[in-house]
């Protein structure tokens, strides 16, 4: 991720935090903030674009699955031959050539003597994990085929696993997928959601391929059903049969790194996965807010709690995909009405005459406050920009 795409406000916060306030903070409080600054340091200063391997037989719908979870016609998708004749890393970009995402396509499981290809799958697979790895390996099996060669197919997995970790010193979590389940019987029933006759058919193939993989390996948590079909017109999507999609995507943000979140958040812009990072900052700065309320200076920490709110604040901007500056928070306070601002105001004019009035309980008291009005701030943030609605 290039540095224009960082909230600026955020890094300016931290490394406030980091340089100035932790090392003159007592060593209990400092025990408490450090590990929140280290989670939010993670989420924004170190970020990257995530990373898989996406792994199947020929049809099991590779292509047709990055579709999907993009939402837009970012691979191409091969109905007669293969189309990827060796394994290679794929990076896709947005409008501004920035990286979203890299995914290491691997030709389909048992093409490796196919006479289109100069090299055998693990010599492909050698040349492709030379430099770098996959976060997670995804493993996608057709609905209708989880009994074709499936044994097989799960040893050559193990062995991309095995090598991963020969490589790299990492065992990328491996997610079963069984794709394509639309067609599963009754064929006429292709639409979601599906009948109860739908659903028992899609259960018992996503039973047996947790049982086949659960024989190779012991930590496999879940395996996921979809259908990924969309069909799209001059970039448009005209035809949207996607199912389970955004049960996947959720499940995935678990199996990645931290440091992933944030482009894995704008690549799905699903707001479910939208809100658990945005809560994630929220909790870390309510936190941080805490440690610093309660620290026994009146007035001083003023600037800093509403530095690391301002931050908190142009992050959930950020996660939402917006472009935050002046003009974004000026439209966010007007848009929430006095309410946010009033209460924002009282609180800390609260925590400050509190740590007068109450020179020892009174720090805590300030902690508090400070804490519950970062929080109630996140909360209205989550509100406007990735629910889209403004206060009454």
């Amino acid at each position: 991720m290039s540095n224009e795409r960082k909230p600026e406000e955020l890094q300016q916060s931290l490394d406030l935090i980091r340089n100035k306030l932790l090392p003159k903070l007592p060593a209990s409080v400092k025990q408490k903030i450090n590990p929140e600054v280290e989670k939010l340091e993670e989420l924004f200063l170190n970020t990257r674009s995530p990373r898989f391997a996406v792994v199947g037989r020929r049809g099991a719908g590779k292509s047709t699955l990055i579709n999907a979870i993009f939402q837009k016609e970012v691979a191409k998708v091969g109905s007669v031959v293969a189309e990827t004749e060796r394994a290679s890393w794929h990076t896709f970009i947005d409008d501004k050539n920035e990286t979203l995402m890299e995914v290491l396509d691997t030709r389909g499981f048992g093409e490796g003597s196919s006479e289109r290809f100069d090299l055998s799958e693990e010599d492909a697979w050698q040349e492709a994990l030379q430099d770098t790895y996959p976060d997670a390996i995804l493993f996608l099996v057709k609905a209708k085929e989880v009994d074709s060669r499936i044994t097989e197919d799960i040893k050559q997995l193990k062995s991309l696993q095995s090598l991963i970790f020969e490589k790299h010193d990492y065992r990328p979590p491996i997610v079963g997928v069984v794709t394509q389940v639309d067609e599963l019987d009754p064929i006429y029933d292709t639409d979601p959601p599906f009948t109860s006759e739908k659903n028992e058919a899609i259960h018992l193939a996503v039973s047996h391929v947790n049982k086949m993989l659960n024989k190779e390996f012991k930590d496999i948590p879940k395996v996921i059903p979809v259908c990924a079909y969309l069909a799209f017109k001059n970039g448009e999507i005209i035809y949207d049969r996607r199912y389970n999609i955004e049960t996947l995507t959720d499940y995935l943000l678990d199996q990645l790194p931290g440091n992933t979140w944030m482009e894995w958040a704008r690549i799905t812009q699903g707001k479910k996965i939208q809100t658990r990072i945005a809560k994630t900052v929220g909790k870390s700065a309510s936190t941080i807010a805490a440690g610093v309320g309660a620290q026994p200076i009146p007035l001083a920490d003023l600037p800093i709690i509403t530095s690391i709110q301002i931050s908190m604040v142009a992050a959930i901007a950020y996660i939402s995909g917006r472009k935050f500056n002046r003009k974004t928070l000026l439209e966010f306070f007007t848009a929430m009405g006095a309410n946010v601002g009033t209460a924002l105001a009282f609180r800390q004019l609260s925590r400050s005459v509190s740590k007068f009035v109450f020179p020892v309980a009174g720090n805590a008291i300030s902690g508090t406050l400070a804490a519950t009005a970062t929080w109630g701030l996140c909360k209205a943030a989550i509100l406007y920009f990735i629910e889209k609605k403004t206060s009454d």
